[in-house]
């Protein structure tokens, strides 16, 4: 007769308890600790992000300057460079001086997008206003940038200069919401009850 074996039932590596015992509950301090960390971690990263695409737009007017003090640059062309200095400006001070809009998500429905932020009724007009304006200086600039370049001989390239407030606007408006799309507030509705001993 044959030797009785013992039948075991199959499990998953992961049905198994061993994953839990290396895994230790947070209790509510030190939840609250992490939740502390992370927010602080954020906006140190948000802090680095606002400085240098700042210094981007600051950097590209501060090349617009030679071209538009040049003796050989004519009055459409200065007013063109003095245009995309203004825009650049314009960028720099939106990325360093006007704060993100957080978006405000209702408790118990999470990931569910209620609504963004109202602006505080005291912010100045032209702060309300910057990015409108600023985008159609930019519509400007590329405008004159096609009527330069269908004008002028295809090797010529003076009017590749006229695209870039536009596409650092643009560059600095995605950066913007990618920003304000990261929301550690949301942590706290994550947190749990600890149950301990």
């Amino acid at each position: 007769m044959a030797a009785a074996r013992l039948r075991r039932t199959f499990r998953y590596p992961e049905d198994t308890d061993d994953n839990n015992e290396g895994r230790e509950e947070l209790d509510d301090e030190e939840q609250e600790k992490v939740i502390k960390e992370l927010q602080m971690q954020n906006e140190k990263r948000n802090a680095e992000y606002t400085l240098a695409f700042a210094i981007i737009p600051l950097v590209s007017a501060a090349a617009f300057l030679p071209a538009m003090l040049s003796s050989s640059a004519t009055a459409y062309q200065r007013t063109l460079h003095f245009l995309s200095i203004v825009s650049l400006l314009a960028t720099a001070y939106i990325m360093r001086y006007i704060p993100l809009r957080q978006l405000n998500r209702k408790k118990g429905q999470q990931g569910l997008l209620i609504r963004e932020v109202e602006e505080d009724s005291s912010t100045p007009f032209f702060r309300k206003h910057l990015i409108s304006a600023n985008a159609a200086f930019c519509a400007l600039l590329a405008l004159a940038s096609c009527l330069i370049g269908s004008s002028e001989q295809s090797d010529d390239i003076q009017w590749i200069p006229y695209l870039v407030p536009g596409a650092i606007l643009g560059t600095v408006l995605v950066a913007r919401k990618v920003m304000a799309s990261v929301d550690v507030g949301q942590l706290e509705d994550l947190r749990y009850e600890y149950k301990g001993a």
